[in-house]
């Protein structure tokens, strides 16, 4: 049982919540999560197949909503595919005149914040779940990252592209503070690069940015003594103990957690 979640930028924290919320009750979830450059035109296409394959269209509904041309063409695509609509309202709205028809007859809930949970509960019962089964806690949410991701955490990744693999190592501190050793191969020499710098973990971007120093066993190098190093990843699978991600340069990458921080 797949679940489209269709929102417009504004209720980005709402749909992202209830996005983990299904998936910890074990249903498979379909929102849009486009990385940065994406053509208005693929991302439209990535839309259409993910509300194709979806079972289910809800729809996150607030004022907002109601301005937002993308959305309500997603909504057309899924009365068209005749996918049950169910919305999710955040807020009392007012349709346009146009719009009030593609939501005619959809089962409404009221996901103001002071009735999520009840909300959350009649969504998973409408869409084949069970809302009395106990959420997984493995799933984790990205904006509660200082909570759940300090520790330290082993570091592997490999690039079909260009065929460079490596491994190491990453703390990550709770201030936000990132210490890093990673070991690869450069022209068949070993490299090692030290890395010191700030993490954050945003919607599905893990970044590392700060200084490095590199070493490789050759006497006189001419390596900078220290230079920038800045890490962006997208996040495909996010548990509390792994991460699967990949790199815009093309470097399938897993975290795997050795340790809680301790301090």
């Amino acid at each position: 049982m797949t679940v489209y979640i269709c929102y417009c930028y504004a209720d980005t924290h709402l749909a992202s919540k209830l996005a983990l919320d299904l998936m910890r009750r074990g249903l498979n979830v379909w929102i849009d999560q486009s990385a940065e450059g994406t053509s208005p035109e693929t991302r439209r296409l990535d839309q259409i197949q993910g509300i194709v394959e979806s079972d289910h269209f809800v729809l996150v509904l607030s004022a907002t909503t109601t301005t937002s041309a993308e959305t309500f063409d997603q909504v057309r695509v899924a009365v068209e595919r005749k996918r049950p609509i169910i919305v999710a309202r955040r807020q009392q709205v007012h349709l346009l005149r146009d719009q009030e028809p593609l939501l005619a007859g959809a089962p409404v809930l009221d996901f103001s914040r002071a009735n999520y949970e009840q909300a959350l509960r009649e969504l998973i019962a409408l869409v084949g779940g069970n809302p009395d089964v106990a959420p997984d806690e493995r799933l984790v949410d990205p904006d509660e990252a200082k909570q759940w991701l300090p520790g330290e955490w082993r570091v592997a990744f490999h690039n079909t592209r260009n065929g460079m693999s490596g491994e190491g190592q990453f703390l990550f501190e709770p201030s936000g503070k990132a210490i890093g050793l990673v070991v690869t191969e450069e022209d068949g020499l070993p490299m090692e690069l030290r890395i010191l710098g700030q993490w954050w973990l945003m919607d599905n971007r893990l970044s590392v940015q700060g200084e490095s120093k590199m070493f490789v066993p050759v006497e006189d190098a001419d390596l900078p003594e220290r230079f920038v190093y800045s890490l962006t990843l997208r996040v495909h699978d996010l548990t509390r103990d792994e991460i699967k991600a990949s790199s815009a340069a093309g470097d399938q990458v897993i975290l795997s957690r050795l340790t809680h921080y301790s301090g």
